[in-house]
């Protein structure tokens, strides 16, 4: 995942195979798991197009076509939607396919760290929205710490399956690897943000494949 790039608890929440064209009649008809997770849906259109930050109960109301009253009869706080909306979103960007089922697990661990995918962008505007949140928003920080976790997850079962394969060679645990090339995935992302001509493109990719190399790739 790339901070633009950079990129179980709160988030069990499953994507239903839900129509979200319903009329504010309508809603009348859905079971109280549907009613909720057409609101969920929208708060997450909501949250891709304009951030955590236009995420207001009238937004998402108008955008689900319901009534404010809905939101605040499925949701104890918008905090706790939000925090919601975010963890669905993330995983759900975790799991677009970014390179083909036969891709090797060097070229999968890049993307999962460093991918320049297009698609990514409105996640990793959001993440970066709930990095900077989180210090000030305990719903925010509890729901960023657990994306950062699945985000850890996930590169580790990326190296254990290049070890399994024979591909990578390291000499130190997968766990600890991981959370190395996420902290430099990081690192680069906030110099990136910055606009320090020092980072750009093309040096974010050379320095996450060098620290891959050196950290899986040593025979």
């Amino acid at each position: 995942m790339r901070s633009c790039r950079i990129v179980e608890r709160l988030s069990n929440f499953l994507l239903l195979s839900i129509d979200t064209t319903f009329q504010r009649g309508n809603m009348h008809y859905l079971n109280r798991e549907a009613r909720r997770e057409v609101i969920m849906l929208a708060a997450m259109r909501v949250a891709l197009q304009g951030g955590l930050a236009a995420m207001t109960v009238r937004q998402i109301a108008a955008e689900a076509q319901v009534s404010t009253g809905q939101l605040h009869h499925h949701f104890s706080s918008t905090g706790e939607l939000k925090a919601q909306v975010f963890v669905r979103l993330i995983r759900e960007m975790m799991d677009i396919q970014l390179v083909s089922p036969q891709s090797s697990c060097q070229e999968r661990l890049f993307a999962v760290l460093g991918s320049e995918d297009r698609r990514l962008e409105p996640y990793i505007r959001l993440w970066r929205e709930g990095q900077l949140l989180a210090s000030s928003d305990s719903d925010i920080k509890a729901a960023y710490l657990l994306t950062m976790s699945m985000w850890h997850t996930e590169t580790v079962n990326i190296i254990r399956d290049g070890v399994d394969s024979g591909e990578f060679h390291p000499t130190d645990s997968p766990e600890d690897i991981a959370w190395r090339l996420i902290s430099l995935v990081c690192g680069l992302d906030g110099i990136y943000v910055l606009g320090m001509d020092v980072i750009d493109d093309s040096t974010f990719t050379r320095y996450i494949n060098n620290n891959i190399a050196m950290e899986l790739l040593r025979s």
